[in-house]
């Protein structure tokens, strides 16, 4: 199938999961990677552009001997000689779906975000505990209502990246000041979200405590940042 006859059948997927054989590989594009990544595994995301097509295209891949491995819960339905159809029983949110691109670019292609105030900011002790509490939540999510559906477990795993990221960014902000209260405001609710969790049992009182710690202490050194920012 030509990449338009397969973006065609992704725009108007809500809640399959179309596989593509190439070779002795799987290739899932689009919609269906974005249903495979959030709810089957968080493989590493391609993202290129397709002249053919005129866009960029964003997709994942597996050996295709490991298909039983990661699909075992639900039924393949082979379409043709070419193509497999999962259902899931979940559905692409256009909002998430949106949000799961920016990441998906981001990680298919640090490096063009990757800038001389990037090295800056990387050996600051802020981002470095906002970075290891980043990689804590998404390591909580993973154990939180099998698939991560938890739409508190999403928040968090969202709230911790744009509070990693946004420092991560800060000295290339145009207003280092509204920076700091942007991040700020989502440290307050993180701490909120993660008390839901935590009160709702979906992650340990110790994990709660440690993550708490972790964002007192992001918010104490960002008001640091903020006087060097007004210096």
């Amino acid at each position: 199938m030509t990449f338009a006859e397969i973006l065609d059948i992704e725009d108007a997927n809500t809640n399959r999961i179309y596989l593509y054989r190439a070779g002795k590989f799987l290739k899932v594009y689009e919609h269906s990677a974005f249903l495979f990544h959030r709810y089957i595994a968080d493989f590493k995301l391609s993202r290129r552009f397709i002249k053919t097509v005129n866009r960029y295209v964003i997709s994942l891949g597996f050996p295709e001997a490991n298909l039983k491995k990661w699909l075992y819960a639900y039924p393949v339905q082979e379409l043709d000689e070419k193509r497999l159809v999962c259902d899931i029983e979940k559905s692409v949110d256009e909002v998430e779906y949106q949000e799961w691109t920016e990441l998906a670019r981001v990680q298919a292609n640090p490096g063009d975000r990757y800038t001389v105030h990037t090295s800056v900011i990387e050996h600051q002790p802020v981002y470095k505990t906002a970075y290891d509490l980043h990689l804590h939540v998404i390591s909580l999510s993973k154990n939180i209502a099998k698939n991560m559906w938890d739409p508190h477990a999403l928040r968090a795993k969202r709230l911790s990246y744009d509070i990693a990221y946004g420092l991560r960014t800060f000295y290339e902000a145009p207003d280092r000041d509204a920076r700091v209260d942007e991040v700020q405001e989502k440290c307050r609710e993180l701490a909120f979200v993660l008390q839901i969790l935590c009160d709702q049992r979906q992650i340990s009182v110790n994990s709660f405590a440690l993550d708490s710690e972790r964002i007192v202490s992001v918010s104490i050194q960002l008001e640091g940042l903020r006087r060097t920012a007004k210096a």
